[in-house]
């Protein structure tokens, strides 16, 4: 069996968008990190990055809305490289729809790319799991104040935060640690796609879009792919041991919940 020697071992499931790559440069710093996606092509581009910036990092397609798959490919992570210290699941996104335009095909594709997916992956890394090991849930801000053309999003993202709150409660009790990590407008190529939506729902242009939400937060702009991936480092660390079971929102001061 090939350890990972003192390094311990991470997982970021979406590690090839914009959120989950800024994720794996941060990380691999310190971890050994494995790359989950179901695109070999782009999880080649993303450890090409990480090279480019003297990092090395592993990778494993697999499709997450197959359990059977999910579990083989734990299994094989857990023995190769001798157990796993940490989880981070950053993928799955909601369309920007209202509630008569929402299809089943959105609901089912969000519940199933953002909610099902993080329960098989729990569900098949809990048996590798080390004592003192860390979930990092990133969830959306939405789940606290949902939004009417963000409806699916909003109801999947309550749902993914339950699903946090009792999970942490059950690993807990193994000495394994369950954050939600909710961020609110943060500024990849998804976001671009979707400030050119709510646009054209609004008869503006994306500017203007993102112009009011930087207006609308306190510390202004719109939060950064880098932002989100040092608060997932702190939460893996031993600085965030005793963080479990709470949902932390990394949007600038724009959410008005409590």
């Amino acid at each position: 069996m090939a350890h990972a020697g003192d390094r311990k071992v991470v997982l970021v499931n979406g590690a090839t968008g914009g959120i989950g790559s800024a994720i794996v440069q941060e990380l691999a710093r310190d971890y050994e990190v494995v790359m989950l996606g179901r695109n070999q092509g782009r999880l080649d581009a993303r450890a090409a990055e990480a090279a480019a910036a003297g990092l090395t990092v592993h990778q494993r397609v697999v499709d997450l809305s197959s359990a059977a798959a999910v579990e083989d490919v734990i299994a094989q992570i857990g023995f190769s490289l001798g157990g796993i210290y940490g989880i981070v699941h950053a993928a799955g996104d909601g369309p920007v729809a209202g509630v008569g335009d929402a299809s089943d095909r959105a609901w089912q594709t969000t519940l199933d790319g953002k909610l099902l997916s993080a329960v098989r992956l729990l569900r098949a890394a809990t048996p590798h799991l080390r004592d003192g090991g860390r979930v990092v849930l990133v969830n959306g801000s939405f789940h606290k104040t949902p939004h009417p053309m963000f409806v699916v999003g909003s109801a999947v993202n309550a749902a993914l935060a339950a699903f946090g709150k009792a999970a942490a409660t059950d690993l807990g009790r193994r000495g394994v640690r369950v954050t939600v990590l909710d961020p609110g407008a943060v500024n990849t190529p998804l976001w671009t796609q979707t400030a050119e939506q709510l646009a054209a729902h609004s008869e503006t242009t994306a500017e203007v879009v993102n112009r009011q939400i930087a207006d609308s937060t306190p510390l202004g702009g719109l939060t950064t792919p880098g932002e989100v991936a040092e608060v997932v480092r702190f939460l893996l660390s031993q600085a965030g041991s005793r963080i479990a079971g709470t949902a932390i929102t990394v949007d600038g001061g724009a959410c008005a919940t409590l």
